[in-house]
């Protein structure tokens, strides 16, 4: 009989209530105090043996914590790219270990990380904490940084348990294993993970609703074989595949040699690689360590062993590791969506054949709502926090109205997951419906007045929002709030795109100032992402530009990696005449079914997207008289259906005349150009005010308006005029707070204090 020393790392999560990991194994729980948390762990170890299942030895002796202080480079990603924090942030890592006297090693755990290492000085423990620390978050945002940060100070406390000598033969692990272990954690995750899986509210993950797929697919794992589970984005690929492993491990804990399970992605196996075929010798290395340890790799992209290694599927790293999967020294698990799945077919055939798919459909709704239910129990058990019933109900109507992208319950459980999380931030106690549509419109952009049935919208004040944001464009104003109507009432097509609009006029009218109007007016409650997407169409004039568009292999191109990280957004087509036929091709899939769906049958949802295009087609410049101009939509409108191809012209929703710019609309440019003058940081930091004279207003209108570019020139004349001689005035001697006077002196802009 010999008794064991298990690692207890403790968190008080409020008042009265405790959580508690057991590291090296996976079992977590909540008790009142430490206390009944070290009674509950000792009942969980006893038991699990008292059922002949596996339970591993304590990977250390004598484990201590300390907390260690990591400087991080955090990053704010807007769909313009990542800019980095200015200064690097401090977080607090709590870090548990000890040595293994037995076997001259020593682990580490980070345990808020999920993250553990083996080390073998003690002197590299420091260094290593900062690296694993960085690698984890740098180049990560701030809000989701903040899921890595302890609630509280943690503490260590030790479980004890008794085991009989003749369990502790049989788990007796061959020195060659246990090193072939020991190179596989480098690439690979040892499963069931280290401190069990759990989502970023620190809830376990669970396959609800799944028992009998589960209990299938664990079965098959212990018989033997390759296994492929396909169903589509968000209905819990990889929690079933993960609840399942844990089930096959508990079943084949009793054999001998029982087979060990690992996950890991195609790139991490072979990313160390430096030179032409070394990554072929990581790979054998790999194999052979699977080999040796009887293990299992689950592949979490499967489509990507297609892509990386040579030019083609036939030289890629799925074609190096057939062989072995046709004389099963090789068992890989793998997801993928029916897409994937297809497209995997039709380029390597041999390779898919060698595994037994499995479909996991998307789950009703009722079994969905179950799930809901579910984890607002778990909730509201684990972190005392409580989701109501109203927050559910609104939660589930609005993921399945807007959120058409992915499949319950996965955007179901990610988007509560995300509510408990700002509950506990704010030390909120309960998520309501008031909050639940709250983080919905951060999560989307789409402001409350689209998600509550309750606030109708003003037609008046629809109006205001796009006559203040559009000069001389009432017919255009007009469709723009067709659009708002349309949506508001449901009533649009949920099959397609929110709207396809094709806005036509002259340079310098506003379609690009109505497209930031609109993506204002639908996506601005989400004030840190700019939710409108330019894209020059004129880049792409040649068929073998489309790559830079859509992507090429594994490598997404710009407009599909902004759809995919902002599905909810305005995507502007600039110019779309100038693009080659082959983009018009490519987008009639996205305006007929809001999908596009590229050579790897990956596909990218544009139904939370409004498309606008713009062109210039029509347009009689010689025809305009400057400020006037007049109405040649007729025209304009044959032009363009001529320029277009049939099937591409009728599936755009509107098309929207924009008028050349008369005398008052270009006032009224100019005065609102002046007027966002006062939000210069140089004019806000001393506080000082501008007061224009009504002769600066004609004057900029004047010089700032071209027959050709329309009100283009505006903002240079602004520049170069305006702000050049308040930027002179600033040289004298003007005291905080003023005001200036800005006027036309001798025909020139002067500025003085008033």
């Amino acid at each position: 009989m010999a008794v064991l020393s298990y690692p207890l790392v403790c968190w008080q999560l409020d008042d009265d209530s405790v959580f508690g990991m057991l590291l090296g194994t996976d079992f977590q729980a909540v008790e009142r105090n430490a206390k009944r948390l070290k009674t509950a762990m000792a009942e969980i170890l006893q038991r699990e043996r008292e059922r002949g299942r596996f339970v591993p030895d304590p990977d250390v002796d004598e484990p201590q914590l300390r907390i260690v202080k990591v400087q991080v480079n955090l990053a704010h990603r807007t769909d313009k790219g990542s800019f980095p924090v200015p200064t690097r942030t401090e977080i607090a890592v709590a870090a548990v270990y000890g040595a293994k006297a037995s076997e001259g090693y020593l682990k580490c755990w980070l345990p808020w990380l999920e993250e553990s290492f083996y080390y073998y000085d003690e002197a590299q423990l420091p260094m290593l904490i900062q690296h694993f620390t960085r690698d984890r978050l740098d180049g990560t945002a701030p809000e989701q940084a903040q899921r890595y940060v302890a609630r509280g100070t943690p503490w260590l406390e030790v479980v004890e348990s008794r085991r009989e000598d003749r369990e502790a033969a049989r788990q007796y692990v061959p020195r060659h294993v246990r090193d072939a272990h020991a190179q596989l954690a480098i690439v690979a995750d040892r499963l069931p993970e280290v401190g069990g899986r759990r989502s970023a509210q620190g809830l376990s993950e669970t396959a609800w609703e799944q028992g009998a797929l589960v209990d299938e697919i664990a079965a098959r794992l212990a018989r033997g074989g390759n296994l492929l589970l396909v169903g589509e984005t968000g209905v819990g690929k990889s929690v079933v595949i993960a609840e399942a492993i844990r089930k096959a491990h508990r079943a084949t804990t009793h054999r001998t040699a029982p087979p060990t399970f690992w996950r890991s992605n195609s790139e991490r196996l072979v990313g160390r690689a430096k030179y032409l075929g070394e990554w072929q010798a990581l790979c054998d290395q790999a194999m052979q360590w699977l080999d040796i340890s009887r293990g299992v790799l689950w592949v979490t992209d499967f489509l990507n062993l297609l892509q990386i290694g040579g030019e083609g599927p036939e030289e890629s790293m799925a074609a190096y590791l057939l062989p072995a999967l046709k004389r099963g020294t090789l068992r890989l698990i793998g997801e993928a969506n029916p897409g994937e799945l297809e497209a995997a077919r039709r380029r390597l055939p041999a390779f898919v054949d060698c595994f037994e798919p499995m479909s996991l459909p998307e789950m009703d709704g009722q079994r969905a709502r179950r799930v809901l239910e579910l984890f607002a129990a778990q909730s509201k058990s684990a972190l005392s926090v409580e989701i109501e019933q109203p927050a559910l109900d609104i939660g589930y109507r609005l993921l399945t109205r807007y959120v058409r992208y992915e499949r319950f319950p996965g955007k179901a459980v990610r988007f509560f997951g995300e509510c408990v999380r700002e509950a506990i931030a704010d030390r909120e106690p309960v998520v309501t419906e008031t909050r639940a549509i709250a983080q919905f419109a951060r999560f989307t952009g789409l402001p409350e007045r689209f998600l509550r049935d309750d606030q109708p919208l003003d037609d008046a004040e629809v109006q205001a929002y796009f006559a203040g944001q559009l000069f001389g464009q009432d017919a255009a104003i007009r469709h723009l709030k067709d659009v708002v109507y349309l949506f508001k009432s449901g009533l649009n097509d949920p099959a397609k795109p929110i709207a396809t609009l094709l806005f036509a006029g002259p340079t310098g009218v506003g379609k690009t100032a109505a497209a930031k109007a609109l993506a204002g007016y639908f996506y601005g409650a989400n004030s840190g992402v700019d939710p409108l997407f330019r894209v020059d169409m004129s880049e792409f004039q040649h068929a073998f530009q489309i790559a830079r568009l859509i992507g090429t292999g594994k490598r997404p191109g710009k407009l599909v990696e902004h759809v995919r990280q902002r599905p909810f957004s305005v995507v502007l087509l600039d110019e779309i005449e100038k693009a080659d036929a082959s983009v018009f091709d490519m987008l009639l899939g996205v305006l007929d079914e809001g999908r596009l769906r590229d050579s790897h049958g990956r596909v990218t949802d544009f139904r939370g997207t409004i498309v606008v295009m713009t062109t210039n087609l029509g347009v009689r410049h010689g025809s305009s008289p400057g400020f006037a101009g007049f109405d040649a939509a007729v025209d304009a409108t044959q032009e363009i259906r001529q320029f277009f191809r049939p099937e591409f012209f009728n599936r755009i929703d509107r098309l929207v005349h924009f008028a050349p710019l008369g005398r008052e609309a270009i006032a009224s440019i100019a005065r609102q150009e002046l007027q966002a003058l006062e939000r210069r940081e140089g004019l806000l930091r001393r506080g000082l005010t501008l007061r224009f004279a009504p002769s600066v207003v004609d004057f900029v209108a004047t010089v700032g308006f071209s027959p050709r570019y329309g009100a283009r020139p505006l903002q240079r004349a602004v520049e170069q005029h305006v702000v050049a001689a308040i930027a002179r005035a600033l040289f004298g001697d003007v005291p905080d707070g003023a005001t200036l006077e800005v006027d036309i002196v001798d025909g020139a802009v002067q500025a003085r204090v008033c």
